[in-house]
């Protein structure tokens, strides 16, 4: 009745039926961007100035050595993971020394590079309280 040509046509579709469900089920859909591989004591070196800078920045008050290792991180580690935070702190930085010019350009860069950065939401703060300032003229 039926021959070996039926039975193995009907084996191969339910194989193919079966393989293409099992990709479906499996689909990944798209993903995150694969971001480059870091160099690790790269990292690590930048990370310290982060910590040290921040340091400055924070408990000593020392507003110039921040800026200086900040912009050292810039400068020599420019694929830091942890840039958006390295700029919003220049911009704090450059707040503290009253320059606020500067700062708000770091504000702006940060928002314009960064603007999922969980620092994004401080930098608007900062650039609308600068916003509100008056100009001061000496």
């Amino acid at each position: 009745m039926f021959g070996m040509k039926f039975f193995a046509t009907k084996f191969i579709y339910a194989h193919l039926v079966l393989v293409s469900c099992c990709l479906a089920a499996f689909a990944q859909g798209p993903g995150k961007p694969i971001e480059p591989a870091r160099d690790a004591a790269m990292e690590t070196a930048a990370k310290h100035n982060l910590d040290v800078a921040r340091w400055y920045l924070i408990k000593r008050k020392a507003y110039e050595g921040a800026r200086d290792r900040l912009q050292e991180i810039i400068d020599t580690y420019p694929d830091f993971s942890r840039m958006d935070e390295v700029v919003f702190l220049m911009g704090e930085a450059n707040l503290k020394l009253k320059k606020p010019e500067k700062a708000t350009d770091f504000y702006n860069k940060l928002l314009k590079d960064y603007p999922g950065s969980e620092f994004a939401k401080k930098a608007r703060e900062r650039l609308d309280e600068l916003k509100s300032e008056p100009d001061k003229k000496d």
